[in-house]
Formats: structure tokens, sequence, C-alpha cells
């Protein structure tokens, strides 16, 4: 039986089963390391084994992903298209079709449009395989209960508000109507060779802690680290880095981002980002 740390401990009113009859009719879709692997979702490639755990035969994003890379940092994201959305269940299954994780649509948060992203739903998954397993595998569907509901999306008027520093117009937010049709993006890379290097990356993990695939995972105590330990040398290379990277992301309009690099760089004592924030988007 696998195991998976407490906070990825999902209790369904339908317990996840894949039959071999099920798993006959998947197809997975290879992820290279690096790239965002879109794929399209309609109500017409609703797939009927789902029922049993979703409450409904929803349309699925498979995924088969190399796990001889050491950690993996996974990214999905569903777009808002049409004024609808796909609303995602992930299931994380090891080497043997074992289920290992499961994250709910609760586990995606809503992102503003940024940047060249629109409105959108994003979870971030970190695994780390265990060994002797050449692949694991990502489910991806949507559930009777979320399909009936739906989402509020700030007006794009009330984002650029916030965005330049003014006061948000009195408008009211767009309802989201949740869908069977939509698209899923995924991107897979190696946590190992994330851009921080040099320093813990459990400060830059947005308190996420990995979660093996394929083998059991360390005791509660364990998985109960303070996720808030500080850093308390921090080189000037780095300070460079969250500088620039803050600049960079304002010139690219993403303002969810440079905040993002604003509250990790203040994680490690950094003062100088938020001030480059703070000039840029009072200069705007």
């Amino acid at each position: 039986m696998l195991f998976c740390p407490v906070s990825q401990i999902v209790r369904q009113v339908r317990p996840f089963i894949l039959t071999q009859r099920a798993l006959a009719q998947i197809q997975w879709q290879d992820v290279p390391f690096s790239q965002t692997v879109k794929t399209t979702l309609t109500e017409q490639q609703k797939q009927a084994f789902t029922a049993q755990f979703a409450g409904i035969a929803s349309p699925v994003a498979a995924y088969r992903i190399p796990a001889n890379q050491g950690t993996l940092e996974i990214e999905i994201e569903s777009p808002v298209i049409d004024q609808t959305l796909f609303v995602p269940t992930a299931v994380v299954l090891d080497g043997n079709f074992n289920v290992a994780a499961t994250y709910p649509s609760s586990s995606f948060k809503l992102q503003e449009e940024g940047g060249l992203k629109g409105n959108r739903l994003s979870a971030e998954l970190n695994l780390t395989p265990a060994m002797n397993q050449d692949y694991i595998y990502l489910l991806i569907y949507t559930t009777q209960q979320d399909l009936a509901k739906t989402t509020m999306m700030p007006h794009p008027a009330k984002v650029y508000a916030k965005a330049t520093g003014r006061q948000p117009p009195a408008i009211n937010d767009i309802e989201v109507a949740h869908s069977l049709n939509g698209q899923v993006q995924i991107n897979v890379s190696s946590a190992n060779g994330t851009k921080f290097i040099g320093l813990p990356t459990e400060i830059f993990s947005s308190n996420k802690a990995s979660t093996p695939v394929g083998k059991p995972a360390a005791s509660p105590a364990t998985a109960a680290q303070n996720p808030n330990a500080v850093v308390t040398v921090v080189d000037k290379d780095t300070e460079a880095y969250f500088n620039q990277a803050v600049t960079k992301a304002l010139k690219a309009k993403d303002v969810n981002k440079a905040l993002n690099l604003v509250n990790e760089a203040e994680k490690l004592g950094l003062k100088s980002p938020r001030q480059i924030f703070l000039k840029n988007v009072n200069s705007n």
C-alpha cells in the first residue's frame, strides 16, 4: 500500500478505482521536460469509466512522465476559454498504476490575468518518484460536484487598476460557468534544475512538501517540519537575481509573478526587490 504526506491525503465520497478495462481505454501522452503540453478537452470525449469516482462521465487528460529525473515540479493550468472553465481534479499514479496522491479541485487556485496569460486555475505539484520506475502517470478529470458550480473572475478593469495602484472601478465581477469543455496545460521540469541554484529548495516551494511516488513517505513528524525556516546569510548574487527577476516580470506586465518574487525575497530578508517593485509600479 502506498502512503503520502498527511496534507495530500484526500477523503473522497467515491473512491478512485481504475480497473484493467479502464486502463486499457486511456491513451497516455508523453510529456517532454520543460515544454508546455496543451490538451483540448470536449464533452464529446467523455469517458464512461470516470463516473464511478467522479460522479459523471468526464473527458480526461492523461500523461506519462519520466520518473528517472529526480524530484519533479509539475505545473498544471486550466485557462478560462469563452467564459467557461474546466475545473481539474488530478490523480498521480506510480509505475504500477497505484494511486500515490490526489489533488482535488481545491488544490487549484485562481490566477488573475497577467503578462501573456489570462485568468486560469493553477496548481504546482512537487513529486519525488521512487527508484526503479520508468514512468509515473497523471490523470486529470472534472467531477459532477465541480461541474455544478461557477467561478467568479475579477473584471479586467479591476485587475488593471490594482496593477497600476489605482482605485478599482465599481464593476461587477464576471461569473464563469464550469464546463466539460476546456483546455489543460502541463509543464514538467526537474526540481534539481531550478533557477534558485545554491539555495534551499524548500524556501521556494510555496510551503508544499515533495510527495514521494511509489514508496512510503516520511513520518508525519518529519513532514511537519517548519516550512518557514529562515536563511540568515544571503549573498549579493542572490539579491541581484531577485532584483533582475522582479524588473523583468514588471516589464512583461506580470504583476502577480513580480509580487511572488518580492514575497520570496523578503523571506530571505531582502528589502531591495520590494523597493524596485514599488518604484516601477508608481512610475506607471
